[in-house]
């Protein structure tokens, strides 16, 4: 990557963790996250970039203590910032052939679910949508956004080539 993180300071007292460590801990598996988010790693690197760039220390301090789990902390960051991406859960709606905008950002396994359950899986893994939220939208119960959430995930794993016959 050409573009660099800018480094404030390399060591904070009593073993905090700096930008640069995060970065180097969970750069990759960001990129990777952004990358299948955006399927354009030049788009994924400056999204990366901007994402460790725009940590302050204060949200540092927060997504390192114990118990909490950094990288869905990063993830949920990334979300926001793609949020501009996707123009919320009416792409995810409809199939992704509808509109040659939706195709280049298709996703494979999402094609694969039915509307119902992309919309589900769309608006709580890429908007951050709750159950709750869901259910009102769709005029549902929440144990049935649950069960379609449930059912978009065994789409998606009966469909991994890495795991599926180790799974099944």
């Amino acid at each position: 990557m050409e573009q660099n993180l800018i480094n404030n300071g390399s060591a904070l007292p009593g073993g905090v963790q700096t930008r640069q460590d995060l970065y180097n801990s969970y750069g990759g598996m960001l990129l990777g996250y952004l990358f299948e988010a955006t399927k354009s790693k030049p788009i994924a690197e400056q999204y990366l970039v901007d994402i460790f760039n725009g940590l302050q220390f204060t949200d540092i301090q927060a997504m390192t203590k114990p118990g909490i789990n950094t990288f869905c902390q990063l993830q949920a960051i990334a979300r926001k910032k793609l949020a501009s991406l996707s123009d919320a859960v009416d792409e995810c709606a409809g199939p992704a052939a509808e509109s040659k905008a939706l195709a280049e950002q298709s996703n494979k396994f999402t094609d694969l679910m039915e509307p119902e359950q992309r919309r589900v899986f769309c608006g709580i893994h890429y908007h951050g949508k709750s159950t709750g939220t869901l259910a009102a939208e769709l005029n549902k119960t929440e144990e049935a956004i649950r069960r379609i959430l449930k059912e978009s995930f065994n789409v998606i794993r009966n469909q991994r080539n890495d795991t599926a016959a180790v799974y099944r």
